[in-house]
């Protein structure tokens, strides 16, 4: 039975990786027509409406401490990561981003290696990490013009160590709750954070007549429903069952998964180079999993 449970939570991983690989593109996208925290107010209330939804029972807080905990993952994992995250796209290039993304299993296990004893970091992690990361710079930096933006890339940079910080702490969660359940609370918190910060730093009113735009509304209901509430469902399964090195190697996949949707999508050209790095990309991740225990 604990088998199945992990063997689930690697699934639930690669699952919520993918559509996160796919919501890079929403996100640029909607930077068109609307401004970092109004996607982020509109996508997360979305979210939070599907929480409602599907787990309506009351969430009375048990104790102080474990409401600071879900306050601190809401900050963290979602207020300060995504807002980091859609301003480094506002002001650097997505390749940028996601090259730092990449970065994160790394930032993920040296956390975890501190504050969980259970989470080491090994040699097989580091070779893994190298050899992935050697990949996904191959991927990124191909035909590409890199004009590294210092404000954007710093802020690239920050979002990936502020989500591996999360995905460590979420693995200390209090006991005798269901992950529904912290997921929703996490959200409530970071849409307060969020319309504290868009009324007295902001100082603006959500856009909405942008969303009677079909292509606004679609990536909304995308980023809403998929990437921001089934995902995040689905990652912190994963993090419940397989630990948060485990969870954060699957990102090695993001520019893999976005080369092959460029590919279907968007009609780029699949190269030699592309195929080799996805190879590395693999094995890196191969490597890193091995001693993990399934």
């Amino acid at each position: 039975m604990r088998y199945n449970l992990k063997v689930l939570g690697h699934i639930a991983a690669f699952i919520a990786i993918f559509i996160w690989s796919i919501a890079f593109i929403g996100n640029k996208v909607l930077l068109q027509y609307l401004s970092p925290i109004d996607i982020m107010i509109f996508r997360f209330a979305l979210a939070y409406l599907l929480m409602l939804i599907i787990f309506p029972k009351s969430l009375l807080p048990k104790a102080l401490k474990d409401e600071l905990f879900f306050f601190l993952i809401g900050f963290l994992g979602i207020f300060v990561y995504f807002l980091l995250e859609n301003f480094a796209l506002k002001y650097t290039q997505a390749t940028n981003v996601g090259l730092y993304m990449g970065t994160i299993p790394i930032f993920t296990a040296l956390v975890a290696h501190f504050l969980i004893s259970d989470e080491k970091f090994s040699l097989n992690l580091l070779i893994g990490f190298i050899i992935a990361g050697i990949g996904i710079a191959m991927i990124l930096l191909e035909g590409k013009d890199i004009d590294f933006r210092l404000l954007g890339d710093s802020l690239a940079l920050l979002a990936a160590i502020t989500f591996a910080i999360y995905s460590a702490i979420l693995k200390t969660a209090p006991r005798g709750y269901h992950y529904i359940t912290i997921t929703r609370k996490s959200f409530f918190y970071a849409l307060v954070l969020m319309l504290i910060y868009t009324t007295f730093i902001d100082k603006s009113i959500p856009n909405t007549t942008a969303l009677s735009q079909p292509i606004v509304s679609i990536n909304i209901f995308f980023l809403g429903l998929l990437a921001s509430g089934l995902a995040f469902l689905l990652w912190n399964y994963a993090i419940k069952h397989i630990g948060s090195i485990a969870s954060s190697n699957y990102i090695y996949l993001v520019p893999l998964i976005t080369a092959i949707c460029g590919v279907l999508i968007l009609d780029e050209k699949l190269t030699p180079t592309m195929i080799f790095a996805g190879v590395l990309i693999l094995v890196g991740l191969y490597i890193s999993q091995r001693n993990i225990e399934i």
